[in-house]
């Protein structure tokens, strides 16, 4: 499978939490940024996208639901010169609680949006406020219901933990309030701004409350119903190609499946302005490209795998990128293992929930012990 992302970058307001690419501009003509998009897929369409199938497409930002429907026409067309819609497994978009409304819904399922992303926050008015987020609880809970109205099966809500401010009644409530609405995924997002042992508190809590009322963890912050994963952070989670378009998009592609020592990230430019213009030119807007080393490889599938549930599959460890870590590490793995960090088998290594509140530790202390890149 292989994934396509768009980054529509608007937001109507910046956000100190968000570090992506953003542009605030609250009534954004997007057609601009559609008809570089659009300039952007038919530098692709000879190459990259003629030799491989677009399984899923996440649509993100910023915040896309600003932009007018009528204002990406240009990209649903050029993306059906590119892309078999009949092929997609799933098309998301990114959602905003204050753009949701019937007759916006009811687009975006005409154009094929299968799963929406809503950027709920929380579901607590004192955070909303602390955040200064343009909608409150009751325009959340509004645009749960319209999703579910509008036919949308697949959705997922975005809540914050870990704000200085965020009471643990507060973030139990987030929580409960979700799952009394039905809401088949969550997406907790960490703030890196309150205490360290209280945000490690809060993720404790979600695994633990959220796993009994029947969601799996299937990646550390990632929580579904069964039969509700993401598709795309499943990509992206293992390791799979993404074609990244867009300013500031990032790609991660390996051209020879057979070979990975070839994989190339690169980046676009993030700003708005120079995307458009190299563009118009005929210029390519990446602005960074490079080869990654199969060192450098291993180590981000190990970063990658040891978020997930299902862990760090050591056969495709060794296989696709040369690293037999129980070879190399066999002690530290022992003492991971009988400090109850770990759950071990002869194929896989996967953290186990005390390990899991530990994940960037043991991580960075693995790769550590690996040596450099």
């Amino acid at each position: 499978m292989t994934g396509l992302y768009v980054h529509v970058p608007y937001r109507a307001a910046s956000r100190p939490h968000d570090d992506a690419y953003t542009v605030v501009d609250p009534t954004p003509d997007a057609s601009i940024l559609s008809t570089a998009l659009a300039r952007e897929i038919d530098r692709h369409a000879d190459s990259v996208l003629d030799d491989v199938p677009i399984r899923s497409l996440y649509v993100g930002g910023g915040r896309p639901s600003l932009c007018r429907p009528g204002a990406l026409r240009p990209l649903v067309r050029v993306l059906g010169r590119v892309v078999e819609p009949t092929m997609l497994d799933e098309v998301t978009v990114e959602l905003h609680p204050a753009d949701t409304s019937p007759v916006y819904l009811c687009h975006l399922r005409r154009v094929g949006v299968t799963r929406l992303s809503i950027e709920g926050l929380s579901f607590v008015e004192e955070d909303l406020d602390a955040m200064a987020a343009p909608h409150g609880p009751d325009d959340l809970v509004r645009s749960i219901r319209q999703v579910r109205r509008a036919g949308f099966r697949q959705f997922s809500v975005d809540l914050l933990f870990g704000g200085a401010g965020q009471s643990r009644a507060g973030w139990k409530a987030s929580l409960q309030r979700a799952v009394s609405l039905g809401v088949p995924h969550l997406t907790l997002h960490e703030l890196e701004t309150g205490d360290t042992k209280k945000r490690a508190d809060q993720l404790a809590f979600a695994l633990t409350f959220l796993r009994a009322k029947g969601y799996v963890p299937y990646e550390l912050t990632h929580f579904a119903r069964p039969g509700h994963q993401s598709l795309h952070q499943e990509h992206v989670y293992a390791h799979g190609d993404i074609l990244g378009l867009g300013p500031g998009a990032e790609s991660f592609w390996t051209p020879d499946a057979h070979d990975s020592s070839a994989a190339r990230r690169r980046s676009n430019v993030a700003d708005l302005t120079a995307y458009v213009e190299r563009l118009q030119a005929d210029a390519t807007p990446v602005a960074h490209d490079e080869t990654l080393s199969t060192s450098a490889l291993a180590r981000e599938y190990m970063l990658l795998r040891l978020r997930t549930q299902a862990g760090l599959d050591l056969d495709a460890l060794a296989d696709r990128y040369d690293l037999r870590l129980r070879d190399r590490k066999a002690d530290t793995l022992r003492r991971l293992r009988r400090r109850g960090l770990i759950h071990e088998d002869p194929a896989r290594v996967a953290l186990t929930d005390r390990g899991r509140l530990l994940t960037d530790a043991i991580t960075r202390r693995l790769l550590r012990e690996l040596g450099p890149a």
